[in-house]
């Protein structure tokens, strides 16, 4: 099994796209060349079952190699299947023409889809001719070691794979082409069948001599940074959330929050720090799995963490200066990740975020400054949730200038504000209903979000326009904030002075160059894609660190004797064996050390049996009027926090999540896995229809028409097009980043 991570756009090294501060807020360059850490899981499983199976980071080699020929090196590759992930929605374009690429080069090698935004839109993407299998669900290892023997045995026996309908999860074509819905009933309780100790890659690299094509992004090696991941689903509810509770229930088949043990997380930090060297940040907020959880993790990671660590929460920690107490007590450095949205409580009420006021997160982050281990406290604002004005996002400037008074300037506090760009999460449920949360949809469809990302801009990209605020408004607020806020830090020595003059400069000329790409679109003749051509070098420059200075994500750090140690140790361990087994001509496994139970699926977690009929063993089903295991309830009916539940730790009916109200009981999924009834598909018609047609959008699509007629013509006379580099996309790693994050560092130093 060959696993296929696609750029976000696949022709992006020959485009002019104008990406903007899509990426801003994530290591990644904004072709987002990170892969989803599931292929790694799903790549070690099959490995522990005797199964090949390889990560090919296509979109990294697409950046690292100069002049990489994709469809050269797609064509050496010799898999029985290749896998394609489709987990964030703007890999949307890349992955479809990644997978017509391999199709045509390899005809007779089924090709599968996977991820969470696949699992949306499979009924769409099993349509495609290229696609044989879409997998839907959060967890699919042990249903895709089911498909891979069966599709390996049929080709080592010569014979028709046959009937797939026993294998759950899945979307499948069968011989005769007709589509198949299997009943979306693979969705185990908890996390710890998986390996999350990063040996798969590390074994990888050795065994295929090629680090390339395993690197998690552009940079990574002088800014490795890594993940530890608590859990799969979420107690919140976030309006525009693809990852929230309404999602995971309605859309991945995921009724209760599926937490790794404390022990196994440990254990995979542990291991990570063992090889790597640089920060490590846990993801999903670990507090919703209760009190007794969160004090073993943190007990836990006493003398043993040395590399910086910083964990994701959903709002302020319960305790407060307790809870900070205890993480001071047991580490010796942590930094904490908050994304607010919006310094407005009604605003961030209507994103889903009501269970906590502003006021209450201002006390949180003077706790946590007030502690001497605390390194950094990061804060997130976003630009186009539902009842935000454009007035209100020129409100955070003033708002970030009180904040930092309030904690005199500490230069631990790092604010950051973007856009939600490109897309709105689909499988949100403000994606599944827009109109009652103030949005227009410009793309429904899978095939509308892929046309999409050919456009010139971030603002032509995305997929919807606010009530609130045109998408014009949107840019111009957006740019306003973010000067506003890079000013306050530049005036008071929170970021270096020369970062932030580049900064402001950037913003600037990204203003400047919206207006100019509007003047070329608008008042020019002839081919667009001709007159966007000239504009290609500066939309590069100005697609990063344009609203924030990229280098603020990344945290200093130090390579110790111990790192060098355990490599040597990995390759004296790994290499020699592998060298004899291919002598042998045989494949050496690249599974994990340590020993993993195989993976069982659940059974109070599935929403769906596997006869397709609803599972409703849950507690709680009718406590909350959803009728869907979502709340747990006490006797006098008040929501109380237990593990694995989907209520968040101290919820009670004062303080629950707007979203679990009963006012969106009414609110229906979109684009649910299957309907109640196994095998019936279950997209609603308002959901098929189609948006208004886009003018810009059809004049692109027929130059795309006839630009693929002149590539294909110039094929047939062996002439190749030239190839273009993307040098002008950096990340957040590389010589430069890790400078900037030093030099900050120091910055930081100071300690109020």
């Amino acid at each position: 099994m060959t696993y296929i991570h696609a750029p976000a756009t696949y022709d992006f090294r020959e485009r002019s796209i104008m990406y903007g501060p899509v990426s801003d807020m994530v290591p990644s360059t904004p072709i987002f060349e990170m892969y989803p850490l599931g292929l790694t899981t799903l790549c070690e499983y099959l490995e522990r079952h005797g199964l090949r199976a390889r990560i090919y980071n296509l979109a990294s080699m697409m950046l690292h190699k100069k002049n990489f020929d994709v469809e050269a090196n797609l064509a050496k590759l010799d898999s029985r299947m290749f896998g394609i992930d489709l987990h964030w929605m703007p890999h949307c374009h890349g992955s479809i023409e990644v997978t017509k690429i391999l199709k045509r080069l390899h005809p007779h090698t089924p090709i599968s889809f996977g991820g969470l935004s696949s699992s949306i839109f499979h009924e769409d993407l099993i349509k495609y001719d290229c696609i044989d299998y879409v997998f839907r669900g959060d967890s699919t290892e042990e249903p895709m070691r089911m498909l891979i023997e069966r599709v390996a045995r049929a080709e080592r026996t010569h014979t028709a794979v046959g009937d797939l309908s026993d294998i759950p999860n899945l979307t499948w074509k069968d011989a005769s082409g007709a589509i198949h819905i299997n009943p979306l009933s693979w969705v185990p309780d908890d996390m710890n069948a998986i390996s999350m100790d990063y040996a798969y890659p590390m074994k990888g690299v050795l065994r295929h001599h090629d680090m390339t094509s395993y690197l998690p992004m552009k940079g990574w090696l002088s800014y490795p940074v890594t993940a530890g991941l608590s859990c799969r689903g979420c107690a919140r509810n976030c309006a525009t959330c693809g990852g929230s509770a309404y999602a995971f229930r309605n859309h991945f088949g995921r009724r209760r929050v599926a937490w790794r043990d404390p022990s196994l997380l440990i254990r995979d930090i542990q291991n990570v720090q063992n090889h790597v060297w640089g920060p490590i940040f846990v993801l999903n907020d670990f507090l919703q799995a209760g009190e007794a959880y969160t004090h073993k993790f943190i007990t836990g990671l006493k003398d043993k963490v040395r590399n910086p660590i910083g964990f994701e929460f959903f709002g302020p920690p319960p305790g407060g200066d307790d809870f900070y107490s205890l993480l001071d007590e047991n580490l010796d450095s942590w930094s904490i990740e908050i994304s607010a949205e919006s310094h407005d409580d009604d605003v961030r009420a209507a994103f889903g975020k009501g269970h906590y006021t502003m006021a209450e997160l201002e006390e949180t982050i003077v706790d946590a400054l007030s502690h001497p281990n605390c390194e950094r406290f990061d804060l997130y604002f976003m630009t186009g949730i539902p009842k935000q004005t454009a007035a209100s996002v020129r409100e955070t400037g003033a708002y970030v200038q009180h904040l930092y008074e309030r904690v005199n300037y500490d230069p631990r506090l790092v604010v950051m504000t973007s856009p939600m760009a490109p897309f709105l999460d689909v499988g949100s449920i403000a994606f599944d209903n827009p109109e009652q949360f103030g949005y227009k949809l410009r793309a429904r469809t899978f095939e509308e979000h892929r046309k999409r990302m050919i456009l010139p801009s971030w603002k032509h990209i995305m997929n919807y326009e606010s009530v609130y605020m045109s998408a014009d408004e949107m840019v111009d607020a957006t740019y306003d904030a973010a000067l506003d806020i890079n000013r306050i830090k530049g005036e008071h020595g929170i970021l270096d002075a020369g970062m932030a003059a580049g900064v402001d400069a950037r913003i600037r000329q990204a203003r400047e160059q919206m207006n100019r790409l509007d003047d070329v679109l608008y008042n020019g003749t002839g081919r667009i894609d001709k007159r966007l051509a000239q504009l290609k070098e500066e939309f590069e420059r100005l697609s990063e660190s344009t609203v924030a200075e990229k280098s603020e994500l990344n945290w200093a750090f130090d390579v110790k004797p111990t790192h060098v140690a355990h490599l040597a140790k990995l390759w004296i361990t790994n290499e020699p064996a592998n060298f004899a087994s291919r002598l042998g001509g045989k494949w050496r496994s690249a599974a994990s050390d340590f020993d993993y139970p195989d993976q069982t699926n659940g059974e109070l977690s599935p929403a769906f049996n596997a006869d397709g009929t609803p599972n409703t063993s849950a507690r709680g089903t009718k406590a909350d009027g959803m009728s869907d295991g979502r709340a747990v309830a006490d006797e006098q009916g008040v929501q109380v926090a237990a593990f694995g539940s989907v209520v968040a730790p101290g919820f009670s009916a004062t303080n629950t999540n707007n979203a679990f109200d009963a006012s969106i009981a009414h609110l229906e999924a979109g684009r649910a896995g299957t309907a109640v009834e196994a095998g019936v598909a279950a997209i609603r018609e308002e959901q098929l229809r189609t948006v208004e047609p886009d003018p810009l959008l059809a004049q692109m699509i027929a130059e795309e028409q006839e630009r693929a007629e002149a590539q294909a013509s110039a094929e047939s006379t062996h002439a190749h097009p030239r190839v273009r580099d993307a040098g002008g996309l950096k990340g957040a790693g590389g010589r430069a980043g890790a400078r900037d994050a030093r030099k900050l560092d120091k910055l930081r130093d100071r300690k109020n």
